[in-house]
């Protein structure tokens, strides 16, 4: 196992050795003086702490925006980080940021790195984006002093720009995909006696781990992630420190999706950004309620399982997994097992499963119900938590309602919570 991490900063490999608790805005502020990138809410809410990061996954590099102040150091292994300080020179800027400057979309400047950084993630991942696509990229971008209409306008000067350009990809991408794809992965294991971290490469190596370190599954000493949003604000606001942080997000069994005509199954490690836009055409309900939640930032880091196994009293997922009878698919110390959604909860943050279990899969039936549909209620249309939701899934036969399945959450304090689901045949 490695005890440093290897890594790739705007195209320049680099090893360290960090501790478990350390984010990315902290390396690159604190340990290596790269100041482009700024802390703001340090919720992932404001976008001023984006980053683009590349990584492999089904043999090519994809890109993605990331709130750097959510997002572990120790997870970076393999992957290739693009901040600010990779785009332009002193003696020309990029595309991007020239686009800006036209549009006049920058005033003091704070939040123009990170508005910089989501619309390189969106040009890199998408060849050519829809003005849909922009909004939904720069929905966790927020601005004081310039105003979003002028943001607006940077896809019309970057269309004129780009066609003057060469690419608006930095000349040393192709490079590092290169090295990437040829990056050998191995098992992450760092441990200071007090916060350590562990990042297995496979389940076998995370079973056998287990095994032999029988100590991180006994009491509240072990903590699973992927994304790790909540997790990271748990640890930075509210002093949730745990003794072992186990990150199963680089476990390739864990990324994939498939479908047929009776079933979606989603591994455990899939991000919501990724539903979005691959089973649009195969559950629309669930990719339309991905972009009720949270921001593009976010939505790149966070999964589905996680957004479950954090047993939060407004999850937006678990209302509409509920309703169309969705089963986990659970791994641990006691091999594979199943468990319906709606049974895995048994109160506030407390769920049917043991310490040394994570979910492996979920299972969601397909072609049942001829009616579903998700409602959210929150203060504000975008990157805001639910103050209450509700799904329903209904099965209509000749205009009669044959099987009725309700779910809704809501929290008024965290003493009253809510998380009901009501069958109807």
């Amino acid at each position: 196992m490695k005890k440093t991490i290897s890594f790739f900063l705007n195209g320049t490999i680099r090893e360290i050795q960090v501790k478990a608790e350390t984010t990315v805005l902290e390396l690159l502020r604190n340990s290596l003086e790269l100041n482009g990138i700024k802390e703001g809410c340090g919720e992932g809410d404001c976008g001023a702490c984006t980053v683009v990061i590349g990584e492999v996954r089904e043999g090519k590099v994809h890109y993605k925006s990331a709130a750097g102040c959510l997002y572990l150091a120790a997870k970076l292994e393999g992957k290739h980080v693009i901040t600010i300080e990779g785009l332009g020179d002193r003696e020309k800027l990029h595309p991007i940021q020239e686009a800006i400057l036209k549009a006049h979309a920058t005033q003091c400047g704070f939040c123009t790195p990170g508005v910089s950084l989501s619309i390189l993630a969106l040009f890199l991942e998408r060849k050519n984006p829809t003005r849909e696509e922009f909004r939904r990229y720069l929905e966790g971008n927020l601005c004081r002093c310039t105003g979003y209409v002028s943001i607006r306008k940077v896809p019309e000067y970057l269309e004129e720009l780009i066609v003057c350009s060469e690419d608006i990809r930095p000349n040393y991408l192709t490079e590092t995909e290169e090295k990437q794809l040829n990056f050998i992965q191995e098992d992450i294991y760092t441990d200071d006696g007090i916060h350590g971290f562990y990042s297995p490469v496979s389940e076998e190596n995370l079973l056998d781990f287990l095994q032999s370190h029988p100590e991180f599954t006994e009491g509240n000493n072990i903590r699973f992630l992927n994304g790790g949003s909540d997790v990271v604000v748990g640890i930075k606001k509210h002093g949730q420190h745990y003794r072992l942080l186990l990150d199963l997000s680089r476990i390739e069994t864990l990324q994939k999706i498939t479908y047929d005509e009776k079933s979606l199954t989603l591994g455990g490690g899939v991000s919501l950004a990724r539903m979005i836009d691959t089973v649009q055409d195969i559950f629309p309900e669930f990719s339309d309620t991905m972009l009720k939640m949270c921001s593009e930032q976010v939505r790149s880091i966070a999964t589905v399982a996680g957004n479950i196994a954090n047993a939060s009293p407004v999850a937006d997922t678990v209302p509409l997994l509920m309703a169309v009878d969705a089963i986990l698919t659970i791994n641990g110390g006691k091999g594979l097992r199943t468990i319906p959604v709606r049974d895995f909860f048994k109160g506030y943050k407390k769920l049917a499963k043991q310490a040394d279990e994570w979910i492996n899969s979920i299972t969601i039936p397909l072609g049942e119900y001829n009616f579903i549909h998700f409602e959210k209620v929150s203060k504000r249309r975008e990157v805001d938590i639910s103050s209450v939701n509700s799904a329903i899934a209904l099965k209509v036969e000749n205009g009669i309602i044959k099987t009725a399945h309700v779910a809704s959450e809501m929290l008024e304090e965290v003493r009253n919570t809510e998380r009901q689901c009501y069958r109807i045949s």
